[in-house]
């Protein structure tokens, strides 16, 4: 991924120095458990770990075996002596590479779940300063009825919670070690010395493999982090759309030295949105490609690495990058109740329909006799720029009707707050 959408922490994790120390990790580890089940003695063992590797070493050893983890094995055993014979015993390709990278999610998830913990506070925070602050909802970006600004950060919150679950159990279907073997059998180190590295290394174990981990986990895992960043779509076309000129409910921060336009000064574009969305489109493609990457041939062919080599760091990568941002968008977001409260009054009380529909309906009147007069009212009262509440007292069937509902309709919204910041 370019640097503009890395941070330091992500670049790192998925360095080349970070991935083959991780390698090493496994490797030692399974010398460790080699060392408990009584194949090597201590003296062995400590010379061992003391096993190194350079990234020139790799590199030279790698332009001519034209194998990453072949070259990795031997720049490791040119820093050791006799003792290297026991180097990559009884490991695969596989055990090392997939386990290496399952070391990496684990540290990638915990970073990622601090960053999804960091938004939900934000969220939170928002939903509760903006309780009662009144604005028009939309339908069809049409007016609808009015609600509080507040319900929209309960309902992120509320989502993100839930797409956080979703984000925990697919991590956990990543964190797995695998020292199987060449095709999944233990044909050299049996099951108990992979659980006895599991525990080491702090990772989970699957009952079967082949040479590889199964790929639906990783598709499973990409398609949570896909879902995460449609969610923060969802919010920043929200934003995009309350930042209209026409509408200007809310506006996202903007520098004193900041730009809109190199050629209209005027303009205070939602560049934050707009890049968010961006992103998010970004993400969907990396779906595709790992879910091709589940079907491959017999115990295993190599044609998903090559994607994994790229997915796997941008996809992290990326929605990381947009978890900073939008928390950050959230966070600085201007808001502005006085314009929320325009649109309300620009209704003209036609936002009442529903309310007053179903009062008459329980005062015994016909539904579609009332709904003919409350929509010809409406239309007029928009037309005319007066309250349709004004024009409704032409009718004496509405002389009953009150609007008492609308308290009703602020109770139920203590109850939604309630149920979502229980």
């Amino acid at each position: 991924m370019i640097d503009r959408y890395t941070s330091k922490e992500m670049k790192l994790w998925w360095s080349d120095t970070f991935k083959f120390q991780q390698y090493l990790k496994v490797e030692l580890a399974s010398l460790t458990a080699l060392k408990e089940r009584n194949i090597i003695d201590q003296k062995t063992l400590d010379q061992l770990l003391k096993a190194t590797f350079t990234l020139e070493s790799i590199e030279k050893h790698e332009s001519m075996l034209q194998h990453d983890v072949l070259a990795f094995v031997e720049s490791c055993r040119d820093s050791l002596g006799e003792e290297k014979r026991w180097f990559h015993f009884g490991l695969t390709s596989s055990d090392v590479i997939d386990s290496a990278h399952s070391l990496i999610f684990k540290t990638v998830n915990q970073h990622l779940l601090t960053k999804i913990d960091q938004f939900a506070s934000i969220l939170k925070a928002k939903a509760h300063a903006y309780r009662h602050t009144p604005i028009m909802a939309r339908t069809h970006g049409m007016y609808a009825e009015p609600t509080v600004y507040g319900l929209r950060y309960a309902l992120w919150f509320d989502d993100l919670q839930r797409l956080k679950q979703l984000f925990v159990i697919a991590s956990e279907q990543v964190e797995v070690l695998k020292l199987s073997g060449s095709i999944g059998t233990y044909p050299i180190l049996p099951p108990d010395h992979e659980q006895k590295v599991a525990s080491i290394l702090g990772l989970k174990t699957s009952a079967i493999h082949t040479q590889i981990i199964q790929r639906d986990r990783h598709a499973s895992y990409i398609f949570s982090l896909v879902n995460l960043a449609g969610f923060i779509e969802k919010i920043a076309l929200d934003i995009r759309l309350f930042s209209r000129s026409e509408v200007m409910e809310v506006s996202e921060a903007f520098g004193t030295k900041q730009k809109g336009s190199s050629a209209m000064p005027h303009k205070r574009n939602p560049i934050q949105s707009e890049n968010l969305m961006g992103l998010a489109r970004l993400m969907r493609g990396y779906l595709s490609a790992v879910n091709e990457n589940q079907a491959l041939w017999h115990e295993r062919d190599i044609s998903h690495s090559s994607v994994e080599r790229v997915v796997f760091m941008d996809a992290t990568t990326v929605i990381e990058t947009m978890l900073t941002k939008v928390t950050k968008l959230i966070d600085t977001l201007e808001v502005r109740p006085e314009m929320m409260q325009k649109h309300i009054d620009e209704s003209y009380d036609t936002h009442w329909t529903q309310v007053m529909l179903h009062q008459a309906i329980l005062q015994g009147m016909d539904r579609e006799e009332v709904y003919r007069i409350l929509q010809a009212t409406a239309f007029e009262a928009i037309s005319q720029k007066i309250s349709m509440l004004v024009l409704l007292k032409k009718h004496p069937i509405f002389q009953k009707v009150s609007l008492s509902t609308w308290i009703q309709a602020n109770d139920a919204i203590d109850v939604i707050y309630q149920r979502v910041f229980k």
